[in-house]
């Protein structure tokens, strides 16, 4: 099925203090308007842009329309604002928030940049923009941007960001050394003239220093660009959302020299997001999984409600925990189990839908979710599985666990969607013999049991493999129907 939807939502957001605040606007009316054009691959803009929006809204006195546009999968999708004549009429600022590599169109790409120019609309740049486009045989998005940069490094990590300009406005409070909560680093081919660094980050790919936040001047237009923002928990923090919010008050000349707001441009307070449970202040992650939209004949069930362990048992005295609604799977070196362990759901599931986050972080050990089977006890592990197993991230396939070993082989295609190092994004798709799996929208196997007895129902379980070294591993969404429809959801064909 194809999920190519283009949809355009179109929302005022005026966020608002339900209580005074030392930092409460003087004037309850937003002094700036702004546009933010967000969507495309690979990142979670329905989250970003709430971060975004109500983030600096928080901060600085603004108002925003949002354009979002183009499914997660879409490379190609022309965002359709950019068709109207004098799209940037009225906005003080666009967001630039969006990831559309593959669009080769150089008048498109030229129109964009020839309306900021026209206008005189600053712009913001932010993490995949820089990517967008990258494919056009053209310069001028590049130099609007200010920076040229057509890929990243291969690992996702904390990264440690050098405040290189700590006497510029816009870095005043930005630490010496950021130590970001997780990040993805841009390769900067080229900086093209009047573009400044502010900041950087060290590559030990390239073993060279590369902007990650910068200011700009094309033409006329004032540009604020940084690559720091594949991650929501980095979006979110208040390095990135203050320190993005006095770039766009430098933009638009609102910027004090002690890097305060001037008169009249303080934003509502900072609060906690729309979307932040009261149960649980402080989330960090994104939630992908609850994103997805399941058929409409299917009822879409949370195993894990993010608090707690309830509907699972396991070792959660000993190998399982929960950190900010993630499933944390860890051993040290000195309890490493000798035996896989898992952690299992009550209730046993025979054809179904899963749709779930996984994220390798320390060791090379795969782990995976266990299905058609039954707990097992082996060597004093109470808590083993003999079953199938869909494995991920470091060994993709399927193994029959304590029987007949392993029964699928990846061909190449998870390996290649694997995002090493972050969250891969998972549907497993079981009905009757058949397994398909599909990993950050791209089926990556279709496999039928030859032996469907084996097939039974099953409880659902997190493995975190036997070992002889610290591992772990984290686990979150984790959205189940039952007896779904026999077609992947998460795939774009």
């Amino acid at each position: 099925m194809n999920f190519a939807l283009r949809f355009t939502l179109v929302a005022m957001l005026l966020v608002a203090s339900s209580s005074p605040s030392a930092f409460a606007a003087e004037d309850a009316k937003p002094k700036l308007k702004g546009l933010i054009v967000a969507g495309g691959c690979c990142h979670d803009y329905p989250r970003q842009k709430l971060i975004i929006s109500e983030g600096l809204s928080q901060r600085i006195s603004i108002a925003w329309d949002i354009v979002h546009e183009g499914d997660e999968n879409s490379k190609t999708h022309r965002v359709s604002i950019y068709a109207k004549p004098n799209w940037s009429e009225g906005y003080d600022v666009v967001i630039h928030n969006e990831c559309f590599g593959a669009i080769e169109d150089v008048a498109f790409v030229e129109g964009i940049v020839n309306e900021h120019k026209r206008s005189g609309a600053a712009a913001v740049f932010v993490h995949c923009a820089m990517h967008s486009y990258r494919v056009a045989e053209t310069d001028e998005w590049r130099k609007l941007i200010g920076v040229t940069s057509r890929r990243h490094e291969k690992a996702k990590r904390s990264l440690d960001v050098r405040n290189l300009a700590a006497d510029n406005p816009i870095m005043a409070g930005f630490p010496e050394v950021w130590k970001t909560p997780n990040g993805e680093l841009y390769v900067i081919e080229n900086i093209w003239p009047n573009c400044t660094p502010l900041a950087a980050a060290y590559s030990p790919e390239t073993e060279s220093d590369q902007p990650c936040i910068w200011i700009n001047i094309y033409d006329h237009v004032r540009i604020f660009g940084t690559t720091l923002g594949h991650h929501n928990e980095t979006m979110m923090a208040d390095e990135w959302l203050d320190t993005v919010s006095r770039g766009v008050l430098w933009m638009v000349n609102k910027l004090n020299a002690d890097g305060k707001p001037a008169e009249g441009y303080v934003g509502t307070g900072k609060a906690p997001f729309s979307f932040e449970n009261a149960d649980s202040p402080a989330p960090k992650v994104a939630d992908w999984s609850k994103s997805v939209k399941f058929p409409a004949g299917e009822k879409a069930v949370a195993l894990f409600n993010g608090k707690d362990f309830t509907g699972w048992e396991g070792h959660a005295d000993k190998y399982f925990s929960i950190k900010d609604g993630v499933i944390v799977a860890k051993n040290g070196q000195e309890n490493a189990p000798k035996v896989s362990t898992y952690l299992l759901t009550k209730k046993k599931y025979r054809n179904f839908r899963l749709i779930y986050e996984g994220k390798l972080v320390e060791s090379k050990m795969h782990s995976g979710i266990a299905i058609w089977g039954k707990k097992f006890a082996k060597d004093g592990e109470s808590h083993s599985y003999q079953g199938h197993l869909v494995m991920f991230p470091s060994n993709w396939g399927f193994y029959d666990l304590f029987r007949r070993n392993s029964i699928y082989k990846d061909d190449g295609r998870a390996k290649k969607a694997d995002q090493v190092g972050d969250w891969n994004r998972m549907e497993i798709l079981a009905i009757g013999n058949r397994i398909r799996f599909a990993v950050n929208g791209q089926e990556v196997a279709d496999w039928e049991d030859p032996m469907p007895e084996l097939c039974e129902a099953g409880p659902i379980g997190l493995q975190l493999h036997a070992n002889t070294v610290p591992q772990e591993v984290q686990f979150r969404g984790l959205i189940l129907s039952e007896d779904p429809e026999d077609r992947l959801i998460t795939v774009s064909n």
